[in-house]
């Protein structure tokens, strides 16, 4: 298996769809610089609607290459790089936590002004959370909130976790080979997804992980499930070790108007597989959030 990752890794040192796509730096309300990656379609493939994709923590652009490379043939792309990415311009002066998280989602959406009743907004892990505290909050109110294994909690090694507070920020250099094991051994079905997580893990800048993280590893969010108002479509992948199903199914039944699907391992979630699922999906919530 280590052979196989090797291998992937260095096919994951480059994105398809980054070289394709528009890059662009936008400045936030606390003059942080937020990455986003945007592509439109030809106009006569075009359907009409904006996916904003929202990653899960740290996750690098060709984890989602297949994903993106579909999506793009008839999808106007956005693709979000929250602050703890390599990509973001994150100083020690930077609002931290879920709420500026969300709050960076917004107002991406304000400056490119994209029509909120043509957004379809899709979040991965806790990239989907973030998106359910957004919708709580009010601050945006898209077409169709697509949720890939949102989280009650921020995934995260439960031997680390008490020691985030006093854990300097540099030895998470040190501390890598132990992620790269507990990946392997613990939080991965195939040698693909490890290489994806471990690409993620080899990229991580420790000052911002730590910032942020101390943000996110404590918080618990089930009880801002029940406070979704919108109708919104719940996806897991029973298969997958990193994303319990169990939780998404949990978050299902705390969610009044949800439609749940199984698609059973983390490859299909990542793939062409949920871009037809939601193809499939869009004319049934027209109009369901408006």
């Amino acid at each position: 298996m280590k052979k196989e990752i090797k291998v992937l890794l260095d096919k994951y040192s480059v994105s398809e769809y980054e070289k394709l796509a528009n890059s662009q730096d936008l400045v936030m309300s606390d003059n942080t610089s937020i990455r986003v990656l945007t592509s439109k379609p030809e106009k006569s493939k075009a359907n009409g609607y904006v996916l904003f994709v929202v990653p899960g923590w740290s996750t690098v652009v060709p984890a989602w290459d297949k994903f993106l490379i579909d999506a793009m043939k008839d999808f106007e792309i956005v693709y979000f790089e929250s602050r703890e990415k390599a990509s973001s311009g994150f100083t020690r002066k930077s609002e931290v936590g879920m709420p500026r998280m969300v709050l960076d989602m917004k107002e991406v959406i304000d400056q490119l002004s994209i029509d909120e009743k043509k957004l379809v907004m899709f979040g991965s892990c806790i990239g989907a959370t973030s998106i359910v505290c957004g919708l709580v909050d009010k601050l945006f109110n898209p077409f169709l909130p697509v949720l890939v294994a949102p989280p009650a909690r921020f995934e995260y090694p439960e031997f680390h976790r008490p020691f985030i507070a006093i854990t300097p920020h540099w030895l998470l250099k040190i501390a890598k080979p132990l992620g790269r094991f507990w990946i392997i051994k613990s939080k991965s079905k195939t040698p693909e997804q490890a290489a994806k997580y471990i690409r993620a893990l080899e990229e991580a800048d420790g000052f911002k992980w730590k910032r942020l993280g101390l943000h996110l590893a404590y918080k618990r969010y089930w009880k801002v499930f029940p406070l979704v108002e919108n109708h919104v479509f719940l996806i897991a992948a029973e298969n997958d070790k990193m994303h319990d199903a169990k939780v998404t199914r949990k978050v299902k039944n705390l969610i009044k108007n949800s439609q749940y699907l199984d698609l059973k391992t983390n490859e299909n979630t990542h793939s062409k597989v949920i871009v037809d699922t939601i193809r499939e999906y869009l004319p049934k919530f027209k109009g369901l959030n408006h």
